[in-house]
């Protein structure tokens, strides 16, 4: 099992891609002159997808005619993503099945895909899974009791860690935003943490820190520190510096003492592995609940995911927001880039509807509740992941469990 998890590591680390790919203008530009955000590139992993490991889901009713138990551990809820240099992703599951109680049978994973986009001429539109890293504590490194404690491989779980935003360094190494602590966690490319879990410092008194209500050291009377985290508002999006010197990564929702709704977003330094104390803020549009990542593409410009939490609903609120930062401790600027519910699908690359799928027309939408993944493949293609819920939502279809689906989106205007 071992030999696997450090040739499936090997396999990505060695086609790492730090920051961006140029587009590949004759395979996106396939038909004519893009004058809006245009869908030019779809495929989806089917959601009854199981990579190997023991059964899954004991603690779980299951939904759209999808029940426990489960046969091996399922590839879904994907709440990251990075672009290899081979084409391929690395994609990163979070806690498993929604929440820190009912998950400890999922193992926390970093999945390796490849996806066949279906394009104007070309492709089949299936995403296929390649393998997968094990994450892991052999060290014992965290200081609380984690589901696998007492084992060699203190292998994680869905009860230890709610991962929903990653990226990687130059040398391989990944950094992992979890939402329960809120953490950042920091493994080698073959899944072994090799720091303890660092805690976020709180801005406005840097002697404490900012806990949410999942926080297992507040399990402790001792070491209690009343959450101003709000449940499920911990780390969600992470954009690393175009230098490869910080990463910056984004709260979900805003602080319970906010009287604004804003987001932090903190300044962390790499090499020093602390904090800088430096933070910015993300306005919240009004008809907006959350983020779901956050990328940057030059040294003060990014793009962030902002989403209401409805599904199956062609009148939600899903946008692609580019921003700029303004000087610490200010709102970063930010402008509409791309409504997420309303991109030009001349091709109809989705194909051929289902009853009752929504949203697949020459007007396409991502009507899902969490879409949690943003790839800057280039000055004007964006790839955009959801995460499916499995498998609870049914966002495309009220009658289905989602699909994991893998969407490219070209711009009118590049970027950069």
């Amino acid at each position: 099992l071992m030999k696997f998890f450090m040739t499936a590591a090997l396999a990505i680390t060695v086609t790492t891609l730090l920051g961006c790919n140029d587009s590949d203008e004759k395979d996106v530009k396939e038909s004519t002159q893009i004058k809006e955000p245009t869908l030019v590139s779809f495929a989806r992993l089917d959601v009854k997808t199981y990579a190997d490991g023991p059964e899954s889901g004991k603690y779980v009713k299951g939904a759209n005619g999808i029940f426990p138990m489960f046969p091996g551990q399922p590839v879904q809820g994907f709440s990251a993503a990075l672009k290899n240099k081979d084409g391929t992703y690395l994609v990163m599951s979070d806690n498993g099945f929604g929440a820190q109680d009912n998950s400890s049978d999922y193992l926390l994973r970093l999945h390796h895909i490849s996806a066949d986009f279906k394009k104007l001429k070309t492709g089949t539109g299936q995403v296929k899974h390649l393998s997968y890293i094990q994450l892991r504590d052999p060290n014992k490194l965290i200081p609380f009791e984690i589901t696998h404690n007492s084992t060699t491989d203190r292998l994680l779980t869905g009860a230890d860690f709610d991962p929903e935003s990653m990226q990687r360094t130059s040398n391989g190494d990944i950094w992992i935003g979890d939402e329960f602590g809120p953490y950042l966690l920091h493994f080698s490319a073959n899944g072994v943490l090799l720091s303890p879990p660092i805690s976020l410092p709180d801005p406005k008194l840097q002697s404490s820190e900012l806990r949410s209500p999942q926080n297992q050291l507040n399990k402790n009377p001792n070491s209690f520190i009343q959450p101003l985290v709000q449940r499920s508002g911990g780390f969600e999006g992470m954009a690393i510096s175009t230098d490869g010197k910080y990463l910056y990564p984004l709260l979900e929702k805003p602080l319970t003492t906010e009287s604004q709704s804003r987001l932090v977003i903190s300044e962390f330094d790499i090499a020093q592995k602390a904090y800088t104390g430096n933070i910015y803020y993300f306005d919240l549009n009004s008809k907006a609940t959350a983020i779901g990542d956050f990328q940057l593409f030059s040294d003060k410009e990014g793009i962030i995911i902002e989403r209401d939490d409805t599904e199956n609903n062609l009148g939600g609120y899903k946008k692609l927001i580019k921003v700029k930062f303004n000087q610490y401790g200010e709102s970063v600027q930010r402008e509409d880039l791309v409504n997420l519910m309303d991109i030009a699908n001349p091709n109809l690359l989705f194909g051929a509807p289902r009853e009752g799928d929504i949203a697949v027309g020459q007007r396409f939408g991502f009507p899902f509740q969490t879409i949690e993944d943003i790839i800057i493949e280039g000055p004007d293609l964006i790839t955009v992941l959801n995460d499916n819920n499995f498998p609870g939502s049914s966002g495309r279809n009220k009658t289905l469990a989602d699909d994991n689906e893998v969407i490219q989106i070209q711009l009118a205007k590049p970027l950069y």
